[in-house]
C-alpha cells in the first residue's frame, strides 16, 4: 500500500486523463509510439554520425525538422484517435446507465414471466408508441473512425450497437404481436416460455443480454483508468447478470446448445465479480489514507447489489435478480 504523500506527489505530475500522458500509456496508440520511438532512434543515429563527421548543426538541423514534424503528426493523430475512444466509451456507458435506471432488463424479465395480456384490447395504447429519436449519434456519425482502432475493440463496439438495434426491433415486434393459445393457457410465472409471444419476449431479453455483454467488453477495451472502469463495468453487470439468471432458467436442457453457451459464461462471471470487488476495496482502502476516496465511492456503493445479483444468477433463481437494484437512485 502506497503512502498518501507519495500518491499525491505522483498525481501532481501526471494525470491519467490528460492527452499527453495517455499518448505514452494508452493501448490505442501503440503504433504511434512505435513510430515516435523509431524517429528518436533515427535522430540519435543522425546525431552520432554528425559528431563523427563534423558539421553537427548543418547536418542535424534538417533531421530535427523532420523529427518535429513526425512528433506533431503523431500527437494530432493520437489525440483524434483518443477522442474517438472517449466518445464511444461515453455513449456506450450512458446507454447502459439508462438501461439500469429504467430497469430495462428487469422489466423485460417480468413481462416474459407474467405472460401476455389476455387479449389485444388489454394492451395499453402507449405500448404501440414508436420512438423516432436517434439514441446512437456517436456511432452513426463516427463509425468510419472505428477503422483506426484494433480489431477486438471494433468487434465489441459494433456488436453492442447491432444487438441494441435488434433489441429495439424485437420490442416493436412484440408490441404488435398477439398471444396464441399456448401463451394464454400457460401459467403466469412459468419458468420456460411456452407460446409464441413469450418466446419472442424471451428473445428480446436474450438480445438485450448479448448487447450488455458486448457493452461490458467494449468498456473494458475503451476505458483505461480507474475507478471509472470499475464503476461502469458494475453498472452494466447489474442488468447483464439479471438477464443471465433469467436465461439460465429458460434453457434447462443440458443438451440444448443455448444452455451450453449460457453455462460457459458462469466461471467468467465469478472471476470478474471477485476481481471487481478486490479492485474497488483496494481503492477504498487507499482512499482512507487521505487520497480521493470519493472517486471510488460510486463503485463501492454498488458492490452489495452486484454480489446479490450475481448470487441470484448463480443459484439459477427464476427471478434472475428481478428484485435487485430497482435501479434509479444508485446511478
Amino acid at each position: 500500500m502506497q503512502p498518501a504523500s507519495l500518491v499525491r506527489q505522483r498525481a501532481g505530475w501526471r494525470d491519467p486523463h490528460a492527452t499527453a500522458y495517455r499518448l505514452f500509456t494508452s493501448q490505442h496508440v501503440k503504433d504511434l509510439r512505435v513510430i515516435i520511438y523509431g524517429a528518436v532512434l533515427l535522430l540519435l543515429s543522425a546525431g552520432g554520425i554528425a559528431l563523427v563527421q563534423g558539421g553537427f548543426w548543418a547536418f542535424i538541423a534538417p533531421v530535427l525538422a523532420v523529427f518535429g514534424a513526425v512528433v506533431a503528426w503523431a500527437y494530432q493523430v493520437g489525440s483524434a484517435r483518443l477522442g474517438v475512444v472517449d466518445l464511444f466509451a461515453c455513449e456506450i456507458s450512458t446507454l447502459c446507465r439508462v438501461a439500469a435506471v429504467v430497469s430495462s432488463a428487469q422489466k423485460l424479465i417480468e413481462n416474459c414471466s407474467q405472460g401476455p395480456p389476455s387479449s389485444r384490447s388489454h394492451v395499453p395504447a402507449a405500448t404501440h408508441f414508436t420512438s423516432q429519436e436517434n439514441y446512437f449519434p456517436v456511432f452513426e456519425n463516427n463509425s468510419r473512425d472505428l477503422q483506426t482502432l484494433e480489431a477486438n475493440v471494433v468487434i465489441n463496439i459494433t456488436a453492442f450497437y447491432t444487438y441494441m438495434k435488434a433489441t429495439r426491433d424485437a420490442l416493436r415486434k412484440l408490441a404488435d404481436m398477439g398471444p396464441d393459445s399456448a401463451d394464454l393457457d400457460s401459467a403466469r410465472d412459468q419458468a420456460q416460455a411456452a407460446g409464441v409471444w413469450r418466446k419472442e419476449a424471451r428473445n428480446a431479453v436474450y438480445l438485450l443480454f448479448l448487447g450488455l455483454e458486448s457493452a461490458r467488453r467494449a468498456i473494458s477495451d475503451l476505458v483505461e483508468f480507474e475507478p471509472e472502469k470499475a464503476e461502469r463495468t458494475i453498472v452494466v453487470l447489474l442488468s447483464e447478470l439479471a438477464a443471465y439468471g433469467f436465461l439460465r432458467c429458460q434453457f434447462p436442457d443440458e443438451n440444448d446448445i443455448f444452455h451450453r453457451r449460457i453455462a460457459l459464461r458462469l466461471p467468467e462471471y465469478g472471476k470478474l465479480v471477485v476481481a471487481l470487488r478486490s479492485s474497488v476495496e483496494a481503492g477504498l482502502a487507499l482512499g482512507e489514507e487521505g487520497t480521493a476516496a470519493a472517486s471510488w465511492q460510486e463503485a463501492g456503493v454498488l458492490l452489495p447489489a452486484l454480489d446479490e445479483t450475481f448470487e441470484k444468477a448463480r443459484r439459477n433463481l427464476p427471478e434472475g435478480g428481478v428484485a435487485v437494484a430497482r435501479a434509479g437512485a444508485g446511478f
